[in-house]
């Protein structure tokens, strides 16, 4: 079968088709509405399997964005998707400086209390902020690629996570060591990995996002259970603690 110019088929069996176009050839007048129903079914099957002519391209956006890229989901009416873009990521990038910087006063803008392991928790959230707006940023805006990008995002975290280990306050908070030193060790290396370009970048990345991830359901769904999983039990976890897991 070919499909020409006007898209139409070439080489096709005509009786085949009548055979479904006219019910009266293959079935009686109950089966009428099968006929129909098979004949609907080809129908589609054709226009979709042979109607190559009118094909169009698939949309594959460039590394750096693009207004295109940014418009791909039809935009917002008149606002201009690199302005809403930027707006995001600069509001991401201010909420979670404050929330990395200063932990501490960070909740008080919302009349929370925070205790120690509140503090540190709301501190890791600011790094994770800081993580999507450095990666969103480096990927839309420069001519970073999105391997380099991912590996920038993962230092303000990875320093956040040394000094709290080095400075006592995660074992004082209850937190389990080992644990957080593998989860460093995870970071540091992926980080160096995407910042280095080297040849297992990409899977480091991946293993990265999938890390990330069920760590974050668990702490969405089961936040308590999250917490214990990193060594936290319950006489460390106050509520705002809680909270601030999920």
């Amino acid at each position: 079968l070919q499909a020409s110019s006007t898209g139409e088929l070439k080489g096709f069996n005509r009786s085949l088709l009548l055979t479904f176009i006219h019910p009266s050839s293959s079935f009686n007048k109950n089966n009428n509405s099968i006929a129909t129903m098979n004949l609907k079914v080809f129908a589609s099957l054709a226009l979709v399997l042979f109607d190559t002519a009118n094909a169009v391209p698939s949309f594959v956006p460039k590394a750096a964005a693009t207004k295109q890229a940014l418009s791909i989901r039809g935009g917002a009416g008149p606002l201009d998707p690199d302005i809403a873009a930027k707006v995001l990521i600069g509001t991401c990038a201010v909420q979670g400086a404050y929330s990395h910087l200063a932990p501490n006063k960070s909740m008080g803008m919302y009349n929370v209390t925070d205790d120690k392991l509140s503090t540190i928790l709301t501190e890791c959230n600011g790094g994770l902020f800081l993580m999507y707006a450095i990666t969103a940023y480096g990927v839309l805006f420069t001519d970073m690629s999105t391997i380099k990008a991912i590996g920038a995002a993962q230092i303000p975290i990875t320093v956040s996570n040394l000094r709290n280990i080095l400075n006592g306050d995660l074992e004082s908070s209850g937190c389990s060591m080992p644990a957080q030193w593998v989860n460093l060790a995870i970071e540091s290396f992926v980080a160096y990995a995407c910042l280095s370009g080297a040849d297992y970048a990409t899977t480091a990345a991946k293993a990265r996002a999938v890390y990330m991830g069920l760590a974050a359901i668990q702490c969405r769904f089961a936040p308590e259970a999250a917490l214990e999983t990193w060594g936290v039990y319950s006489n460390h976890r106050s509520p705002v603690a809680i909270f601030e897991a999920k």
